[in-house]
């Protein structure tokens, strides 16, 4: 009797290759949709962080009639603080706060979830005390409000008060005024820490400069930097950063937070900056 034995058939080095060059091109689709995915993700969290932040500003301004200063003593604390510190007990942060206040330099240095998006290409899950959202200097320091839209705040020092309050020092609306937006947390030997006063490369703070031009990488007279590389990024330690190249998260005083296109205008960015300036804001906004 026969015995008929059955033989697969093995792919041939043709099919093989097809088979290779489908699953490369597979493969390329989906990376960049993961990317975009991951990227819409992380703007949806600095934009959910800003909107806290907006709230305990909103609520600190509710219990002492009062914003924080940009960085000063304020009520009974006797240790000059940024407005950072000062919301830390209404973002669920009340020990930092402690600690804070008891001189303790190791309060300096936590990692505050509120204060921190991941996606920004600068962050390093090493670095302590840092933050990617950085509070208007026109807002919160009071030589910042009382300089002119269309000029240059003065140098800031290590402490500068703020005596902001809502509504009375918001004249031009709080829609109409931007007081935080995101920026790099680093920036070689700068970048953006929530305890820093305003004087320092590593201020949380942005503002000091008025736009003369629309957003870019590196000038050091746009309106924000767009999404610039960490050289770049050092050519002044008070500007907004964006994360990506759809623009710059910002929030407004009336608590919103949307996306600033890198094509808004000088003058519709300088007007945004300033709240007492008496200027509606342009078409572009």
């Amino acid at each position: 009797m026969t015995v008929r034995t059955s033989r697969r058939s093995a792919f041939t080095m043709v099919q093989l290759l097809i088979i290779l060059a489908i699953l490369l091109f597979l493969l390329g689709l989906l990376i960049p949709a993961v990317a975009r995915v991951r990227d819409a993700a992380g703007r949806s969290q600095a934009m959910n962080n800003l909107k806290q932040i907006g709230l305990a500003l909103h609520n600190f301004n509710d219990t002492y009639k009062r914003l924080p200063p940009a960085f000063d003593k304020f009520a009974n604390y006797q240790i000059a603080a940024s407005v950072h510190v000062f919301i830390l007990p209404y973002v669920e942060q009340d020990n930092v706060f402690k600690q804070y206040q008891q001189n303790n330099e190791d309060a300096s240095n936590l990692h505050i979830p509120v204060f921190v998006a991941p996606t920004d290409p600068s962050f390093k899950k090493d670095d302590k005390g840092i933050q990617n959202h950085a509070a208007n200097l026109r807002v919160f320091a009071d030589s910042g409000r009382k300089t002119k839209h269309n000029g240059d705040m003065p140098a800031p020092k290590a402490v500068e008060p703020g005596t902001a309050a809502i509504p009375a020092t918001f004249p031009d609306g709080t829609s109409n005024t931007m007081w935080y937006a995101t920026k790099y947390a680093f920036c070689g030997d700068g970048g953006s820490r929530y305890a820093s006063p305003p004087n320092k490369t590593s201020a949380s703070f942005f503002g000091q400069n008025y736009a003369q031009e629309q957003a870019s990488p590196a000038s050091a007279k746009a309106t924000f930097q767009l999404q610039p590389s960490e050289k770049e990024c050092l050519c002044t330690p008070l500007m907004a950063q964006s994360f990506d190249k759809t623009g710059l998260i910002i929030a407004l005083a009336d608590g919103s937070v949307r996306t600033l296109v890198a094509t808004i205008s000088s003058e519709t960015w300088n007007r945004l900056l300033q709240p007492n300036d008496g200027f509606p804001l342009g078409d572009d906004f």
